[in-house]
């Protein structure tokens, strides 16, 4: 059966930002300082002390009875910490059922053993507030408790971390108390007097409860709310595990609709059935059993097929075959929601609760609905519903239902998760268990995956498109990687955000080493690379592979890893050419290739080509690994109007924009994007990004050229920007200009997802990216007459837009997805650290 329950919103992006630095004490001539930072994010205000060893981990959930939404949170808790103890009032799940539970055993309080727990635990609700405080868990370290309704009471300590994971503050001693009460026939008499005199002291028990935990996070923004106005206390989100992956894509649909669900009363299923009986001409399927079957059956009609309780795979494949499904409860989440929508489904939903952020609403504007919404739980608003879904059928897409699904994965749960415990208590990354593990059903090599050490190296530490890419890597790999940076900013902020455990080696060694340089290094930088290379040899004695990032960092990596014995692979992310490197950078490329590196991942062909031609490297240890991109920050801003971001980021309402995304560097073109608007008054340029490495002089040179020719009206210099996915949904055409060949071209598949049709320079990875004329255009680099022809076309011609944004945000799905880069890259480490031991 589908699962009902429990959400949290879109990462934060980047443009090149000028590189934050420390001041750090004097050291010894030529010697680099070296200032350790670890990552920490506090959560609460006084932080225990950190601990010399992997933290103890403690999971308590409300009740183990049955596998429903609830507990398929908790599986994936489990997931997340596969040697963590588990707690729980009562554990009645049949041993058939168990498999979720990791073959953990369960610790129980006394209510176990009292008289009919097992067939009624829900009677002894009164004294369940005391059995929870009697679960012991003084003897851990951080404490993860998932509730519903008395979890989050268990007793913890000042020396402890608490989080919890709340489905819902006690739904029916709160804003639900009155309906319960009512479906229970428990509303006057001394029955209701001594209910709800119960519900009264669980109220004060639940609020002073709420105390001890130190950091809430809601299932959706829903139960955010509901816990701000119980607890009034703030709550993050993260939204419930859905297994995408168990619902596959189907296009063709059928001429019924689908509801699915335990048939009890909030789930409105007799209503649902009580609509389509007044519409004969439509059919509807009911898969579900419970107390309410009876006034189910008595309203159904010819037309509506009452299945009763169906396997999962007969439910997939109704839910496959429907033209939509309809859904009618006020839900916290609404898990079956989000699974018909990963079938291709869309969905006609009462709108209220959970399903306000999980469903794509054809009223909001969306370029691409999932759904409608109906303002009532009455039987005419349902027919309203599904007559204005008749209206319309060709603004639902199968495949866009399954991308906004997408948003509800496992995966995405679990990193999440993680990431929200790593920063209050970072050490839970040093454990060798304490990782995002595999979700039932995935295939990995489990012990493989334990043995697996990475040390990522970068240079920088600001937010490039380098530094992103890392990032994908790191939350995918968590726990079994550790990064080591050559200077302190951004980066490392990001990297803290995702619960990484990061370093920073803050030295001034390579900060005026620049890979165009031709002469050798000085003998004060060898210096300071000396005392890099003995650091990150240090650091790397419990690795099995050093990953380094970026050129600089490969050097110290290669030298480092020859010392320590460990192999070295290089994300390789530039074109080795006399364009972009130096003729000393070129030689300590080809030395290091010859001599140090074990593995190298090319972010193109492009790149690929030129490094195997400086360098001669055997091309069967070359792997091409396109960069992944991750959708949600786009996603998030589906229902988000232009005219709404425009605002917000101050742009003109009614320009016509040309957006450019990238730090502001003489080999990225930005002039030539501005001479191209020069020729064409109906264009205005949108410049986002900040001039980095020494590169000041060529943003001075932009400003003039606009002065000079008086284009102050037209031209907009955002400067580094967070919020890219806004920047690029703001603009209506995205612009990639470099003048020499760029290694991969991240922007050109950030605009495919932000669905603007992108013009870029024929040349190096790009033409990787785009098929010029289906999924954006392609020009001559360097060319702003060209450039600019190109822009008119796309001005003149809405169609010609709309078709290059439909390709190409396929395009970019299918090809570039963050799921398929970070395997590809773990692969390779992974095969790297096996046939080095």
């Amino acid at each position: 059966m589908s699962h009902e329950l429990i959400d949290e919103a879109a990462p934060s992006e980047r443009v090149a930002v000028p590189a934050m630095r420390r001041e750090v004490p004097p050291t010894k001539r030529g010697e680099a300082a070296l200032v350790t930072a670890h990552v920490t994010a506090p959560v609460t205000a006084l932080r225990p002390a950190p601990l010399r060893r992997a933290p103890r981990v403690a999971i308590v959930h409300d009740w183990l009875v049955t596998y429903a939404g609830a507990e398929r949170v908790l599986e994936q808790i489990i997931a997340c910490f596969p040697d963590a103890d588990l707690f729980a009032v009562v554990d009645f799940v049949d041993e058939k059922d168990r498999a979720f539970l990791h073959g953990k055993q369960v610790t129980t309080s006394f209510i176990q053993k009292l008289p009919f727990a097992r067939e009624k635990y829900r009677t002894w609700l009164p004294l369940m507030p005391l059995a929870i405080e009697q679960l012991d868990v003084s003897a851990y370290d951080v404490v993860i408790s998932s509730s519903h309704a008395v979890a989050k009471g268990v007793l913890t300590g000042p020396d402890q971390f608490h989080l919890s994971y709340v489905h819902s503050p006690i739904r029916y001693a709160w804003d639900l108390q009155h309906q319960y009460l009512n479906e229970s026939n428990l509303t006057r008499g001394p029955k209701s007097a001594l209910a709800r005199l119960i519900l009264h002291y669980i109220r004060n028990w639940d609020v002073r409860t709420a105390n001890s935990v130190d950091q809430f996070v809601a299932n959706s923004q829903f139960i955010a709310r509901r816990i701000r106005k119980v607890y009034q206390r703030e709550a993050q989100v993260v939204y419930p595990p859905v297994d995408i992956d168990a619902f596959e894509l189907e296009t063709q649909k059928d001429d019924f609709y689908l509801t699915a669900s335990r048939l009890v009363p909030y789930k409105k299923i007799d209503l649902i059935v009580e609509a389509f009986a007044r519409m004969p001409e439509r059919r509807l399927v009911v898969i579900g059993d419970g107390p309410d079957m009876g006034k189910v059956r008595a309203k159904a009609a010819p037309n509506v097929e009452i299945m009763g309780y169906q396997s999962f795979a007969v439910l997939r494949e109704r839910m496959q075959r429907a033209k939509a499904f309809v859904f009618a409860a006020e839900e916290d989440f609404g898990i079956s929601v989000v699974e018909a929508q990963a079938c291709g489904t869309p969905v006609i939903a009462y709108g209220k609760g959970g399903a306000l952020e999980t469903v794509r609403d054809i009223a909001s504007d969306s370029v691409r609905p999932t759904g409608l919404f109906f303002a009532e739980q009455r039987a005419e608003a349902i027919i309203a519903a599904v007559d204005a879904f008749e209206r319309e059928p060709g603004r639902f897409r199968a495949e866009d239902c399954r991308a906004n699904a997408m948003r509800f994965s496992t995966a995405q749960f679990r990193e999440q998760l993680f990431a929200r415990v790593a920063q209050a208590v970072p050490e839970i990354a040093m454990r060798d268990v304490a990782r995002v593990a595999p979700a039932r059903g995935e295939q990995a090599d489990a012990a493989a995956v334990r043995a697996l050490r990475v040390l990522a190296i970068d240079q920088s530490g600001v937010l490039g498109g380098a530094e992103l890419s890392l990032l994908e890597v790191v939350k995918g790999l968590r726990a079994r990687i550790e990064v080591l940076l050559f200077n302190d900013g951004p980066f490392r902020k990001a990297l803290a955000a995702a619960g990484a455990r990061v370093d920073v080696l803050d030295s001034g060694a390579l900060q005026n080493v620049r890979r165009d340089g031709g002469a050798a290094p000085r003998l004060g930088v060898l210096a300071g690379v000396a005392s890099l290379v003995r650091e990150t040899r240090r650091r790397a004695r419990d690795a099995d592979v050093l990953y380094a990032n970026t050129q600089r960092a490969m050097v110290i990596g290669v030298l480092a890893g020859r010392l320590a014995r460990k192999p070295v692979v290089w994300h390789l992310r530039d074109i080795v050419s006399e364009a972009h490197f130096g003729r000393a950078q070129r030689a300590i490329i080809k030395m290091c290739a010859k001599y140090g590196l074990a593995q190298v991942i090319a972010n193109s062909h492009a790149s690929a080509a030129a490094f195997e031609q400086l360098t001669g490297f055997d091309a069967r240890r070359i792997e091409v690994v396109h960069n992944g991109v991750d959708e949600a920050p786009f996603i998030a801003l589906k229902d988000a109007t232009q005219k709404q971001l425009r605002e917000q980021t101050g742009l003109p309402a009614d320009a016509f924009l040309v957006g450019a995304f990238s730090r502001l560097a003489h080999w990225k073109g930005q002039h030539v994007l501005l001479e191209a608007v020069r020729r064409d008054t109906r264009m205005h340029a949108v410049l986002v990004g900040a001039p980095l490495f020494g590169e000041d002089a060529y943003a001075a040179e932009l400003r003039a050229f606009v002065d000079a020719h008086d284009l102050s009206g037209r031209v907009h210099f955002l400067g580094f920007r967070h919020d890219i996915a806004a920047c690029m949904r703001a603009v209506d055409v995205i612009a990639h200009t470099s003048i020499t060949p760029e290694p991969f071209g991240r922007v050109v598949v950030e605009g495919m997802l932000a669905e603007r049709p992108v013009v870029a320079s024929r040349d190096g990875g790009v033409t990787e990216i785009v098929e010029h004329g289906e999924s954006g255009l392609l020009c001559t680099p360097g060319d702003a007459a060209e450039l600019a022809t190109t822009l008119a076309s796309l001005h003149d011609d809405a169609a010609l837009r709309a078709r290059l944004v439909a390709q190409g945000l396929e395009r970019a799905r299918a090809r570039f997805g963050k799921v398929q880069y970070v395997e590809a890259v773990e692969r390779v480490l992974k095969d790297v650290a096996t046939h080095s031991r």
